[in-house]
Parts: structure tokens; C-alpha cells; sequence
């Protein structure tokens, strides 16, 4: 499957040569790579650097290196995790803003509720259906917490009905986010409400298959909601 390599950069001709096997499905998700005795017979080259570029693919999550007697080096399906991690440090370091986030959405989510409303099926319809079902129990519970998670979740789901991989992990990589910070931001049950009520003609625009509106209301729904994220950041750290 691999051939020797000779030159300066020995780890990583070896790492790339790993990775086109993977991108040509020579090598599927799950799969185990030859043991590094194998590995160091097939390149022609030493166990350390074996183990350097076995390290180097771990790193990104393309590989995921098991020990024991079953252990060994396996294809991983990385599901955005690497670059997830990325835009998580970058927004704990500051680099990347809640504004930042907003715009992102702006450019692509309006555009997934456009497509969303011309693809979508009626699994997705029900999937989405049910969730705003169960963010208005919440509501009635008073608990907003949970009520907030399932909106975020909400987004997912257009994406998902979308029907393209890129903006569904664009999207769900900006969610991740929103989860994990933003959704310390105190916001009081009127926002929440409202997003209520945007999702829910956001639907509907969905379910008639309206994808100008829809396309329309989920802008709309995008800016209202950095309105409120900077109002109560504001309240938050008074500048």
C-alpha cells in the first residue's frame, strides 16, 4: 500500500502518504494500519519516526492510536473535532468575538433555511416540530436553561435538513460554541420567548416551502439575537 520514502522530511512524506490513502478509501474509518513493524518495513525508515508521524496524524484525529493487545493505529472519523477545538481556543483567547459568531451566521444560516426550505422532508419537518414541542414544555416549567439548548439544537436541525454536509458543520462547529460560552450570558424568559416565536414562523415558512421567507425571518431572527447577546454582554462588563 505504501512506498519507501527518502528525503529531508521523512515524517512527513510518511503523513502524507497515510493521509491520500485515507482521502483515496484505500483506508475506511475503523480501519487498523499495518503494526509499526510493518510500517518501518513498507517506508524504509525507523520506528521514531514511525511513531513521530502516527503522533502527527493522532493530533489532527485522524488516527486514533489504541494501546494494549488489541491496540494498534486506527482510522478515525474526526467529525470536525480538531477544527472545533481550534474556534473553541481562538474564542477562549479572545481572538474570535460573540459579534464574530453573529456574523458567521448571518452569511450562512439564512442561506440554510433557504435551501432547507426547498430539500426539506417530512422526517426533518417532525424533527423540528418536536423540538419547538419541547422548548415550549420548558417554557412552562420556567426552564429556560433547557429551553436555550434546544433552541440551539433547533439550528442544527435546519442545517441538517439542508442537506449539505459543509453547512452543517459550519453551523455545528458555531453552535458548539454558543454552548459552551454564550450560554453563560444571562438572557431573561422575553428573548427566549421571542426566538420561540421566530423558530416557530421560521417553520411553518418551511413547511410551505417558502424559502424567500424562510431565508428572511432566520436573518431577521440572527440579528435580534445579537442584540440581545450585546445588551446583556454590556450589563455585564460597562464600558
Amino acid at each position: 500500500m505504501f512506498k519507501s520514502v527518502r528525503s529531508d522530511r521523512v515524517s512527513q512524506a510518511i503523513v502524507d502518504q497515510i493521509k491520500d490513502a485515507i482521502f483515496q478509501k484505500k483506508l475506511k474509518i475503523g480501519d487498523k494500519l499495518p503494526s509499526e513493524r510493518q510500517l518501518t518495513e513498507q517506508f524504509e525508515t525507523s520506528r521514531v519516526t514511525i511513531r513521530e508521524a502516527l503522533r502527527t496524524l493522532e493530533h489532527f484525529g485522524i488516527l486514533e492510536i489504541r494501546r494494549g493487545v488489541e491496540g494498534g493505529a486506527f482510522v478515525r472519523d474526526p467529525q470536525g473535532k480538531v477544527v472545533n477545538n481550534f474556534l473553541q481556543d481562538m474564542f477562549s483567547i479572545g481572538n474570535i468575538k460573540v459579534s464574530h459568531l453573529s456574523e458567521a451566521r448571518m452569511a450562512v444560516e439564512p442561506f440554510s433555511a433557504k435551501i432547507a426550505s426547498e430539500r426539506i422532508e417530512e422526517h426533518s419537518l417532525a424533527q423540528i416540530r418536536r423540538n419547538i414541542a419541547e422548548v415550549k414544555e420548558c417554557m412552562k416549567r420556567k426552564d429556560y436553561g433547557d429551553a436555550r439548548l434546544l433552541n440551539l439544537e433547533y439550528h442544527r436541525l435546519i442545517a441538517q435538513a439542508a442537506e449539505n454536509p459543509v453547512i452543517f458543520f459550519i453551523v455545528d462547529s458555531v453552535m458548539d460554541i454558543m454552548e459552551n460560552n454564550v450560554f453563560s450570558i444571562f438572557i431573561s424568559e422575553e428573548p427566549v420567548e421571542r426566538t420561540l416565536q421566530f423558530h416557530e414562523e421560521i417553520y411553518r415558512a418551511m413547511k410551505s416551502h417558502d424559502s424567500e421567507r424562510a431565508h428572511d425571518l432566520m436573518l431577521q431572527h440572527i440579528q435580534d439575537i445579537q442584540t440581545i447577546l450585546e445588551a446583556s454582554d454590556n450589563k455585564k462588563h460597562p464600558r
